[in-house]
């Protein structure tokens, strides 16, 4: 074994106790099949009078739903070996602990694989640090064949042993006793197999087909890329929050020009790693041409819009609705300004001392009041921006959707805005243009919330709320707001009301 593997297995016992993933390995480590099938009472469970199958696929939902709450992880780890092309054959199976004890032994494998993308980097390790070639080696061992997976096996054993863990075992192979497959795909199925459950555990999305045509070596660079980019990623995260006495960005901190370089450092690590991720769409641009990475500008104007959010995020806790003048004129100033900043962040050497100083700057522009000058089409488009970003994929299942709602309100406040401010060139168009540009906009929110389906709901739900509306303005007497000069503004509020009534329904 190589010194970095002996590294990166090492790491790995040594982060055990950092996920609650371990305490449920234990735990059903520590049980054989007759315990569970006391413990699911199953005593009446019997080969010749029930369904093998559906017993083995009951057992092992009951022991993963005890560890994942997460209905799509959970519905994920159910569902991975069919989609690799592996199939559960009764005949396998001669007796009801065979298939209690099978199961079990699937649901620990899963366990670990959930597990490993999280262990195998030490939280405190720097990202320039990150021992990227022994995470391949310990990916290609995994992946390569039976026989270096027992080699793995045999050295992660011995270095729980080292550490006095005596009876826990390592077995990563999800793949089984019941399984079966045409033995020409297996050992591609199950490199693939393990390449999805790794990369689910990083929550980054990827292309299921994609990653089938992926050959041995870029499977094994694929599933490496996913772990380096999500530690990455979670750094660039903490080094913007800090933690205890140390939270450089903690307004009205804006930090120094050497945590502004630490930034910059672990961003390149990020990037190079994205490069590897050729399954996944989120660090890409899509065009006519189709997708292409992103550059360096791409990822310098992420990690303003991660500023921009840890700051949204200290004002949304600090002072809820209501408003802290100078923070939110400077959240406004860099969200608005971000493409600004990062032009001139990318001409510069020094990135960090440059970055620091965009900050300082902006924090005097918010001090001193001073109001971004922007046009109504531009501020659309960076809050339409800064929502796709707030939503993507790997975010939205920790983003409320009080703050999906407060994200809407905004993008179709600028609408009003767009159109108010052409509306002597739109004349007898304004509504027509209004409705077709609110019901775009919706299309993609809906889209980016993964529930554009709901899309067919928004015209009757929209003209529901447009009718209640003017049916309280009648009864309150409030007829001026029933006016032409209103109209836009009466449409725009009903799309907004369609669009915030379908997000809380599909949420629910």
């Amino acid at each position: 074994m190589s010194l970095d593997l002996l590294d990166v297995t090492k790491s790995v016992v040594d982060n055990l106790h950092q996920t609650w993933l371990f305490r449920a390995i234990e735990e059903l480590c520590r049980k054989d099949a007759l315990e569970l099938r006391e413990e699911l009472d199953l005593a009446s469970f019997s080969i010749s009078t029930s369904n093998s199958i559906e017993r083995y696929n009951m057992v092992k939902k009951h022991l993963l739903s005890k560890r994942f709450q997460d209905d799509a992880t959970l519905e994920f780890l159910m569902d991975a070996p069919r989609w690799a092309g592996f199939a559960l054959n009764e005949d396998e199976f001669q007796s009801s602990q065979q298939v209690i004890g099978a199961a079990r032994n699937e649901a620990i494998a899963l366990l670990w694989l959930m597990a490993i993308p999280k262990l195998i980097i030490s939280p405190i390790i720097s990202p320039e640090e990150y021992p990227i070639e022994g995470i391949r080696q310990f990916v290609s061992n995994l992946m390569t064949s039976d026989e270096s997976r027992a080699l793995l096996v045999n050295d992660m054993s011995k270095a729980m042993e080292s550490r006095g863990i005596h009876d826990i075992v390592f077995e990563p192979n999800p793949i089984g006793k019941g399984y079966s497959i045409d033995d020409t795909l297996r050992l591609q199925r199950i490199q693939s197999l393990l390449a999805m459950i790794m990369m689910h555990s990083t929550k980054y999305s990827f292309d299921i087909d994609r990653i089938f045509t992926l050959n041995e070596r870029g499977i094994i660079e694929e599933t490496t890329a996913y772990i380096i980019s999500m530690h990455a990623k979670s750094m660039l995260k903490n080094q913007i929050t800090g933690a205890g006495a140390q939270r450089p960005f903690d307004w009205p901190l804006i930090g120094n020009p050497k945590t502004c370089s630490n930034l910059f450092t672990t961003l390149d690590v990020l990037q190079q790693s994205a490069l590897n991720m050729t399954t996944c769409s989120k660090y890409t641009s899509e065009s006519a041409q189709g997708r292409t990475p992103w550059g360096k500008r791409e990822f310098t104007s992420f990690l303003i819009n991660e500023i921009t959010e840890h700051y949204s995020e200290i004002h949304r806790v600090r002072h809820g609705k209501s408003k802290n003048i100078e923070l939110d004129l400077f959240i406004k100033l860099l969200t608005l300004e971000n493409n600004e900043i990062t032009e001139r962040l990318v001409e510069t050497d020094d990135l960090g001392g440059m970055l620091f100083t965009e900050l300082n700057k902006y924090k005097q522009k918010a001090k001193n009041g001073e109001q971004p000058q922007i046009t109504p089409e531009r501020r659309f488009r960076v809050i339409l921006l800064n929502l796709k970003q707030r939503v993507s994929a790997d975010v939205l299942d920790v983003i409320s959707s009080e703050e999906i709602i407060d994200q809407i309100i905004e993008v179709f406040d600028a609408i009003v805005d767009v159109v108010e401010s052409h509306k002597k060139s739109f004349g007898e168009e304004s509504e027509r243009f209004t409705q077709a540009l609110c019901f775009e906009t919706a299309y993609r929110i809906l889209q980016l919330l993964n529930v554009g389906g709901a899309i067919m709901d928004l015209p009757w739900v929209s003209r529901f709320i447009a009718e209640e509306s003017a049916r309280s303005y009648i009864s309150t007497g409030e007829l001026s707001n029933l006016d032409d000069e209103h109209r836009i503004r009466r449409i725009v509020s009903a799309y907004a009301g369609g669009l915030t009534y379908l997000v809380l329904q599909c949420s629910n």
